[in-house]
């Protein structure tokens, strides 16, 4: 029997998602540690706009930027000269380092000005908290930007699962931190962030120090050098610009819904920092977990060829099929159960029932763009396999004016929940404009093979479900724990079996790769 063409690139997914998996479940716990001793006070404002703020040159220089540029010249040019990629891929590392520092430098000295500019909401001793916590968290940044580097490196040679959840030790630092500060020290508001910020900065060094003798093994030697002249470097440097404009407009982007939530009042950040982790479990999982394993194989093909044109429509429909199912999926928890997924999630402590609404009603809104931003995460890494990172730019610029201006005058009624309002729209038209661009080169998306009106009825059969179990318990003073428990298994017990029934995923297959 011939073998699947497409089990490999869903293998791959699989571990990339088991990799985030970790990482996001314990991610969970930390955020709901944060929330336990923080709440959505002042104090959780001005770390969630820190951490936001100290993540731009992680994002922009970290794994997005690297996987656009160094990851498929570093595959392509491993399969002819092992030897020579190893060269390509320090000198990477070499200049990488160098950008790193510098930026870092600068992070620290104009803090201050980051936090009035990027928080022009935030005042007095608010404004001054998240300075400080900006001056920690940059060099930070710094350091998980390598990892990515590590991350590129792996992912090129189909190690998936080490690098992506490498990040647990990040989140478990932060977590020994907080615990530690709060019970055994007695710390409390500004003296707690700050412990938080330290821990962040420990647990990047774990997760690089776990990961660097790894790449090592592979390359022979991680010494970095700062070769211009070796093959590809060139090459990449062109990509770069293309890929850094792609990554900055949407690290932009988060930038200015921070501005824009900073005026929402006491509780606004934060409130938006937790509903953007709960959404981000599905969205990691999803769209980065099919985009990582299928750059590598994309990267590899003789594009010039009609037949791979051709597989590569059928890889993309097989891809999307998965991911619009399980992002349909995710959404009917979000729009029809989000208060039942954030009482599992955050509730207890300073995070009340107050905060559980406020949180829901936002994770309402970014239900609807869960499945446009997870299949633009597979278009996008389409394009960048061709070698195309010019025409992602563009559109993710347009997504950011689009979202920005739908934003401001959505957020004058809806508050936090209008400015996410903005980017779910922006989200599908970018999805619109990645999936054009892809047609015209391939001649064809992969759209055509995905069911949708299966996928419908799941998402409407998980939704209803969900709605009912929610009206049916509300007369009742239950434990909300328990309730929330109760209906998020059996909406999910539906959403796998109408699955099953409309065998819109191979559940069994699924959990085998897995």
């Amino acid at each position: 029997m011939a073998p699947d063409p497409g089990a490999r690139p869903a293998r791959n997914a699989a571990l990339v998602s088991v990799g985030i998996l970790a990482s996001r479940l314990v991610g969970l716990v930390r955020q709901r540690a944060i929330g336990h001793y923080l709440g959505t006070t002042d104090t959780a404002d001005a770390l969630a706009a820190a951490f936001r703020v100290g993540n731009v040159i992680q994002n922009l220089l970290g794994e997005g930027t690297l996987s656009a540029t160094i990851v498929p010249i570093y595959a392509k040019t491993r399969r002819d000269s092992p030897a020579l990629a190893a060269r390509f891929v320090r000198a990477a590392l070499g200049w990488l380092l160098v950008a790193v520092l510098t930026l870092a430098t600068l992070g620290v000295i104009f803090a201050p000005t980051l936090a009035a500019l990027l928080a022009p909401g935030f005042e007095g001793e608010k404004r001054a908290l998240m300075a400080s916590l900006v001056r920690i968290l940059f060099p930070m940044t710094g350091i998980l930007v390598i990892s990515a580097w590590a991350l590129g490196v792996l992912s090129a040679h189909r190690r998936f699962l080490l690098p992506y959840a490498a990040p647990v030790l990040w989140s478990i630092a932060q977590i020994v931190a907080i615990v530690i500060a709060a019970r055994a020290i007695g710390l409390r508001d500004a003296a707690l962030a700050t412990a938080v910020a330290w821990g962040a900065v420990a647990g990047a060094g774990l997760q690089l120090a776990v990961m660097l003798p790894a790449a090592r093994k592979l390359l022979g030697s991680i010494r970095p050098t700062l070769e211009a002249d070796v093959p590809g470097v060139r090459d990449a440097a062109t990509r770069f610009p293309g890929a850094l404009l792609g990554r900055g407009v949407i690290q932009l982007s988060g930038l200015v819904d921070t501005y824009l939530v900073s005026f929402l009042g006491s509780g606004a950040v934060a409130s938006f920092g937790f509903a953007q982790t709960a959404y981000l479990l599905p969205m990691a999982l999803l769209g980065t977990g099919e985009a990582a394993a299928a750059l590598p194989d994309l990267a590899e093909r003789d594009l010039d060829a009609p037949e791979t044109k051709l597989a590569m429509q059928k890889s993309l429909g097989a891809s999307l099929t998965r991911v619009f199912a399980l992002a349909v999926g995710a959404s009917a928890f979000f729009a029809a159960m989000g208060s039942e997924v954030i009482t599992l999630l955050f509730r207890g402590g300073l995070f009340d029932q107050s905060s559980t609404r406020e949180v829901a009603a936002i994770l309402f809104v970014y239900a609807f763009g869960l499945p446009a931003n997870a299949a633009s995460r597979i278009f996008a890494t389409t394009c960048f396999a061709l070698g195309d990172t010019k025409r992602p730019a563009r559109f993710a610029a347009i997504r950011v004016a689009v979202s920005t201006a739908i934003s401001l005058i959505a957020m004058q009624r809806f508050g936090v929940a209008g400015v996410v309002l903005g980017a779910v729209t922006a989200g599908w038209l970018e999805l619109a404009l990645l999936a054009n661009r892809v047609r015209e080169v391939l001649g064809g998306t992969g759209l055509a093979e995905v069911p949708f009106a299966k996928i419908t009825l799941l998402g409407v059969a998980t939704a209803v479900t969900g709605f009912g179990l929610r009206q049916l318990f509300a007369p009742l003073a239950l434990n909300p724990f328990l309730v929330s428990s109760i209906v998020l298994a059996l909406a999910g017990f539906v959403f796998l079996a109408t699955a099953t029934l409309t065998r819109v995923l191979n559940l069994r297959a699924l959990l085998r790769r897995r």
